[in-house]
């Protein structure tokens, strides 16, 4: 039987997923620091052209995503499907992910990227807040547009800071 502290466990976990895709749409770094472990293990490895796992403060995390999603345009990235396992103050969250990606770019050249897959979270409860302290991106679909734009978004993002 699930029991309320469960259920308020569950909910807060939703939060945390929604906040993560709200703070990177919204660019608001504030946020998704406040989301993250002191030291967060980041696995990119379907995502992003096979990037190996990688261990980072979460300063630094917050410092990739900046610096990753501020050449877009936009981002909307959509989570749903929480399938939350909890085992005391530890949980686990795979969500659904469509995460697309716009840049201005020249006629001719495809300006956005859609990503689709699923987020494989890791949590764990500290002071009464769940904090995420492993993200792991899952590809699980073709690509749909072009993921170089995320190096023209770089681009775009260096020219202008």
């Amino acid at each position: 039987m699930t029991t309320l502290e469960e259920l308020a466990d569950r909910a807060a976990i939703a939060d945390v997923v929604t906040g993560l895709a709200h703070a990177q749409d919204d660019r608001n770094w504030a946020v998704l620091r406040r989301l993250l472990a002191d030291e967060v293990l980041l696995d990119l490895s379907t995502h992003h052209f096979g990037k190996p796992p990688a261990s980072l403060p979460a300063a630094d995390l917050v410092e990739l995503a900046s610096s990753t999603l501020t050449g877009f345009d936009c981002t909307h990235h959509a989570a749903s499907n929480l399938d939350v396992r909890l085992s005391g103050g530890e949980a686990e969250c795979r969500a659904h992910v469509v995460a697309y990606h716009h840049v201005p770019a020249d006629p001719g050249v495809v300006d956005h990227c859609t990503m689709r897959g699923y987020w494989q979270l890791k949590l764990s409860k500290r002071d009464d807040r769940w904090l995420i302290t492993h993200w792991a991106v899952q590809r699980t679909c073709p690509w749909e547009g072009s993921p170089a734009v995320y190096a023209l978004a770089a681009e775009r993002a260096t020219s202008t800071s």
